[in-house]
């Protein structure tokens, strides 16, 4: 049976390969991931996951830069980079176009092994590098403020406002796939 460190060479491999298939014979069918934009459960899920990466980032690669590992469990730290060329969706629904900019983010993530496959995982990342590389940045606006925040988009060439997200819109866990990533991207504009 392969051990923690080979498993995720495999998931590394098959990451940079931009291979699903490969990628899913590392995880358990109902693995957990928890991820900075929310827990993604299964191969469903966890294929949507990585492929939003592979979309917005689609010469994305990644360099293990430390790895532990103990008993059952590995940990690993990582530099991921590449060009962003395909469209990210802002929570809004607004779509940052391929940028043709060079992105990179730092992270690591914890793994369990549970009969040569990761059962569980929590992966960690500097999101806000990556936002800004793409040229986006934070606003800050006034307490109680009703001015919409400024998205300046990847060229930096002007401003438009960013119209407010409807505070009903909470999500539920039958939403759509894009609401954690939508809720997430709400907290860091602040709406």
């Amino acid at each position: 049976m392969p051990d923690p460190r080979e498993i995720h060479d495999a998931f590394a491999a098959a990451l940079c390969a931009h291979d699903s298939r490969r990628l899913l014979d590392c995880f358990h069918p109902d693995a957990v991931l928890v991820t900075p934009v929310g827990m993604v459960e299964g191969h469903e899920q966890i294929e949507w996951y990585f492929g939003q990466f592979f979309s917005i980032v689609p010469d994305l690669t990644t360099k293990v830069t430390t790895m532990l590992v103990h008993g059952d469990t590995i940990a690993v730290e990582w530099v991921t980079s590449g060009n962003q060329t395909g469209v990210m969706l802002l929570p809004d629904g607004t779509e940052i176009p391929g940028t043709g900019r060079p992105i990179s983010w730092t992270g690591c993530g914890m793994w369990t092994v549970e009969d040569g496959r990761f059962a569980t995982g929590r992966i960690y990342y500097d999101q806000l590098h990556a936002y800004m590389s793409l040229g986006c940045r934070l606003v800050q606006t006034e307490p109680g403020s009703t001015a919409a925040p400024v998205h300046v988009g990847a060229s930096d060439r002007g401003a438009e406002p960013v119209p407010a997200a409807d505070p009903q819109d909470q999500g539920t866990r039958a939403e759509s796939r894009s609401g954690p990533i939508r809720r997430l991207l709400r907290r860091l504009t602040g709406r």
